[in-house]
């Protein structure tokens, strides 16, 4: 069996350059809504120095409203030279420590109602957080479980607990990321059991679903995964991957960035012919993995999550490449 054959045979090298290039290019103008912001304020610029050289007479009238445009151009115009320049010291940053400036910024930290504190006391994740860091925790699961609707189907009832176990696992592996609410995800849809997806047509237990902004689980197989009852497969953390990578290929916040740029040296590392077979023979990775590479890092992210100690013995390399994409280093506290 060949290692990943999509990933490194099948994909023709014309898809992959256009995946390649589109990424920079969107990396290079970091948002469409601050382009286009850029170009509002430079049109305005332009329109008053126009006016200001040719409709005014040699000493035109200094008006209040003439000074308060002139301000708020030349406001706007230095605020956003003065974030792209942060922005490109922070990724000069990045290339040499492979970590952004800083994680955790929170004007105010929110609280999670009291029914729903005593699940993060239960969680394994959470308990070996120091307290400063289990306040973080605790906000973005808050804003989380805000910014997501989750919905039962098939007659299935959802309660604060199921809520709380998806959101805490979410929450968990974005934790080394600035970025944690996913722009393509906004909802959770979750099954008693497994499902049929009219989008692929096939019985599935998980399902991400970009176009949709969906994440769909069946809650006996993510339970099973989040128990460890699944000889280390973990439905939750193999398609909540799905979401951060297909989120790092359409964003470019530096969290984006971080997961992209990182995931495309580890692509280059696994060229190798030797390391392919070291992985086949070692096999760590279960033959599901070799489908294509989404599929692939969905199942390296389960390994590195389930048994870290096991992969860095036997690929410290990966283990390094995976551990800087997540920006997940809570493993060597």
């Amino acid at each position: 069996m060949k290692l990943v054959e999509y990933f490194y045979g099948s994909a023709s090298k014309g898809s992959r350059f256009q995946e390649i290039f589109i990424y920079h290019f969107n990396k290079i103008f970091i948002s469409k809504t601050l382009l286009l912001v850029t170009l509002t304020y430079i049109f305005l610029f332009l329109n008053y120095l126009t006016a200001y050289l040719f409709f005014f007479e040699e000493e035109p009238p200094n008006s209040m409203f003439q000074t308060v445009i002139g301000v708020f151009i030349t406001v706007g115009i230095v605020s956003i030279c003065i974030y792209y320049v942060l922005r490109y010291l922070e990724t000069v940053y990045v290339k040499y420590k492979k970590k952004p400036y800083f994680i955790h910024f929170y004007p105010s930290i929110k609280r999670l109602p009291s029914c729903l504190r005593p699940f993060l006391y239960e969680n394994d994740f959470y308990n070996v957080l120091d307290k400063k860091q289990k306040w973080y925790f605790e906000h973005r699961t808050a804003r989380f479980l805000e910014t997501t609707n989750f919905v039962g189907r098939e007659g299935l009832v959802i309660d604060g607990f199921m809520q709380m176990q998806i959101t805490m696992m979410v929450i968990q592996l974005t934790f080394g990321m600035r970025h944690y609410l996913l722009e393509y995800l906004n909802t959770i849809i979750l099954y008693p059991d497994s499902f049929y997806s009219i989008l692929n047509k096939t019985e599935n237990i998980g399902e991400f679903n970009p176009r949709s902004k969906a994440l769909a689980l069946s809650w006996k197989h993510f339970q099973r995964g989040n128990l460890h009852l699944d000889k280390g497969k973990s439905l939750g953390i193999h398609e909540i991957t799905h979401a951060i990578h297909y989120n790092s290929i359409k964003n470019n916040d530096i969290s984006s960035e971080i997961f992209y740029d990182t995931f495309l040296k580890l692509e280059e590392y696994l060229g190798s012919l030797e390391i392919r077979k070291k992985i086949v023979d070692t096999k760590i990775l279960r033959e599901y993995a070799y489908t294509d590479k989404f599929e692939f890092i969905a199942v390296l992210v389960e390994v590195f999550m389930e048994s870290p100690t096991e992969l860095k013995k036997k690929f410290p390399e990966i283990y390094s490449y995976v551990m800087q994409m997540l920006n997940f280093r809570y493993f060597e506290d």
